[in-house]
């Protein structure tokens, strides 16, 4: 929260809450001052005198608030100041200077009272940066900015104020780092972006005043405009000029760690153009910092995207060869960055062979138990590895990595047997991974996750039931915390859907609610999230319980009842992105409203701009509307970040299908094949194949 404005004598004031001894208000006489300000009757000149030396006395006794040693000093000085002022507006009415000193001295005491006290002072002097700049500190207060929700009418009178201090002062940084922030939260990018061009180029104050009182830890520098900048420009995908401004950002402060990270994701969006402005800034940044390993995996990025995968790979081998004898760590961190390019190309082989170099480098043999502080790669790099030859089709040689992580991290580490249920569930061997996973569950009695992967594999193979058995005793019990994690729902059909706490009423409704609909039993799964819903204590779990209603509705054939359910939310969340999305999708999948779907995709997706689920729902709104081109390319940017998602592999098929591209949309449903599991979906997806 806001909890002081100004300089030095707010903060003053803020330290010291006792409220002086009580003057009278000075609104009390603002309606007769005003009057006599107004009716052009110009004050005699003796009056102004004695009243702008009262105004030099008030400002005397505020100097003395600093020197005052106790609360009763302080209080008392104050009220002496106020007298002062007051008097010298009411010897001269148009003397604003006085009205913005008493706002001052007001304001942290009572806000209304300050307000009206400012807002005299611009009435009759609009041209008094005082009076505006407390107006505009005192808005932005009213306005919440920095709590969870606006008050739009105080927003857009802080943002008037604050562009009159830009009007005063064209290079004042934090008028315009604060209508950056306003115009973000009322959803005007083009502004935001306005706001933050002058930012950085406004003069650097010596500190971060107001702005840095209000947010936490920001600061008013012109290389914080400039990495909101780029952000900005990111979402509105101005990412050319966007990479051009972070790779300037790196070039002087190679160890930016936040403007590395937007570098990233800059490039991974953007034309091979656009990202190869930033090979030369990081080959700079990388020469003067050879170790940052962020930076060298992001040039590797870089090439990657430009097609050059050799000298990606080259210079991902090159430094952790230089690196190794310093820092082994980071050098088996660049073996690993390497091993996922391979991966990327489907090279598995060597993929497989730079993941155990990796090891080598770090010092891991294969067969010592791993240290402490080598675990949490150990069991990195081993799931690379994993999923290196299950992609390579090696079950073999699968079973064999996992044993040895066995090995290497323990028999008490879940993370083999935890791989082994993966590995036959994905093989179609559910008896031996409800085998393993009961096994497991005898030592580790009180892993939820492992007591909710049981009954996920039980409703799997018909045995709802049993499974909804395993979960219900929990419902009433005291919520407690479980070991492992939790084991997420799959996300089907573009639609998002939820990991919960464990063990608490609501979740465990939601589970078993997830449980019925997996067995395709849509009335009980409605039922149950109606109970999630009573039992939810609060607005954000009750809104999850109804997107997840919305869900069970649509797969129970209740349109009406799906889209009334997702409206609802939005009219209490307008920018709740998974309604937004699953509105979107759902009225996609039904080809209706089209342009009101992709409008709602839309504002989920800028959003989460790199969310799978948001970009698979927008690129198949475009397939509905005809917009092929638009569809390929939103589809094969969410198997960017997801590239073992069933739906999208489905939904590029067919596009490739509409295209006229045949061997294509083949190739996209044979993938989609390698990742479904409900037989619906298989049959489904192998009739387009033999069609």
């Amino acid at each position: 929260a806001i909890t002081c404005i100004g300089g030095g004598l707010q903060t003053v004031f803020a330290q010291t809450p006792t409220q002086p001894s009580p003057t009278p208000k000075i609104s009390e006489t603002i309606a007769k001052n005003l009057e006599q300000a107004t009716n052009k009757t110009p004050v005699p000149r003796e009056r102004r005198e004695q009243a702008y030396a009262k105004l030099l006395e008030g400002q005397r006794y505020i100097w003395n608030i600093y020197r005052s040693r106790s609360q009763t000093g302080l209080a008392n000085t104050v009220r002496l100041a106020k007298q002062s002022l007051q008097k010298a507006v009411e010897l001269d009415p148009t003397l604003a200077e006085g009205y913005t000193a008493l706002a001052e001295l007001t304001s942290p005491y009572d806000i209304d009272e300050a307000i009206l006290l400012a807002g005299t002072a611009v009435k009759i002097d609009n041209n008094s940066y005082g009076g505006h700049f407390i107006l505009a500190q005192l808005y932005t207060k009213k306005s919440e900015i920095n709590r969870g929700v606006l008050d739009a009418n105080f927003a857009q009178k802080a943002i008037a104020e604050w562009n009159e201090i830009a009007r005063f002062d064209p290079r004042n940084a934090e008028a315009y780092a604060f209508l950056s922030e306003f115009y973000a939260r009322t959803n005007k990018p083009e502004e935001r972006v306005i706001a933050l061009r002058n930012w950085v180029s406004a003069a650097t104050p010596s500190g971060n005043g107001f702005y840095g009182r209000v947010f936490k830890g920001e600061n008013l520098s012109p290389e914080n405009a400039s990495l909101k900048l780029a952000e900005a420009l990111l979402k509105m995908k101005q990412t050319r000029e966007a990479i051009e401004i972070l790779s300037r950002l790196i070039a002087a402060e190679p160890e930016n760690e936040e403007a590395i990270e937007l570098l990233q994701q800059a490039v991974e969006s953007a034309d091979v153009e656009s990202a190869t402005i930033a090979v030369e800034t990081l080959q700079q940044a990388i020469n003067v910092n050879p170790e940052n390993t962020s930076l060298v995996i992001l040039l590797a990025q870089v090439y990657v995207g430009a097609g050059k995968i050799d000298q990606a790979a080259k210079v991902l081998l090159d430094t952790s060869a230089k690196v190794a004898a310093k820092d082994k760590n980071s050098a088996a961190d660049l073996q690993v960055a390497l091993g996922d390019l391979f991966f990327e190309k489907n090279q598995f082989e060597n993929a497989a062979k730079t993941y155990q170099n990796a090891f080598t480098v770090r010092g891991i043999t294969q067969s010592e138990a791993v240290t402490d502080d080598a675990r949490d790669f150990a069991i990195r790099v081993f799931d690379k590895m994993i999923e290196t030859y299950k992609k390579a089709n090696r079950p073999n040689d699968t079973k064999a990595v996992i044993e040895r992580a066995r090995l290497v991290l323990g028999k008490s580490d879940l993370f083999a047997d935890k791989k082994l249920i993966s590995f036959y569930l994905e093989t179609g061997k559910k008896a031996e991974a409800l085998q393993t996973v009961r096994a497991l569950r005898t030592r580790n009695a009180d892993d939820y996750a492992l007591l909710r992967l049981e009954a996920t594999i039980l409703t799997d193979i018909g045995k709802i039931e049993e499974a909804v058995a395993l979960i219900k005793p929990l419902i009433g019990k005291k919520p407690s915390v479980g070991t492992g994690s939790a084991v997420n729902g799959q996300n089907g059909d573009g639609v998002v859907t939820f990991a919960s706490p464990m063990a608490d009423d609501f979740s465990n409704y939601i589970f078993i609610s997830s449980l019925y609909a997996q067995a395709k039993r849509s009335k009980e799964a409605i039922e149950t999230i109606n109970q999630a819903y009573s039992s939810a204590q609060s607005s954000d779990r009750k809104e999850i319980a109804k997107l997840m209603l919305a869900t069970a509705q649509q797969t129970a054939g209740d349109l009406q009842g799906a889209e009334t359910t997702l409206r609802e939310i939005l009219k209490q969340s307008p920018q709740n992105p998974v309604a937004l999305n699953n509105l979107g999708y759902f009225l996609a999948e039904r080809g209706e409203k089209l342009e009101e779907a992709l409008n709602l995709i839309e504002q989920a997706v800028q959003s989460n701009p790199t969310n799978p689920s948001y970009l698979d729902s927008l690129g198949w709104a475009y397939f509905k509307l005809g917009k092929l081109v638009e569809a390929e390319k939103y589809l094969k940017n969410a198997l960017r970040f997801d590239n073992s998602s069933s739906t999208i592999h489905e939904h590029l098929g067919d596009v490739y299908q509409k295209q006229g591209k045949p061997d294509l949309a083949k190739s996209a449903w044979q993938k989609a094949l390698e990742f479904v599991s409900d037989t619906d979906d298989i049959n489904r997806i192998k009739a387009k194949l033999t069609n």
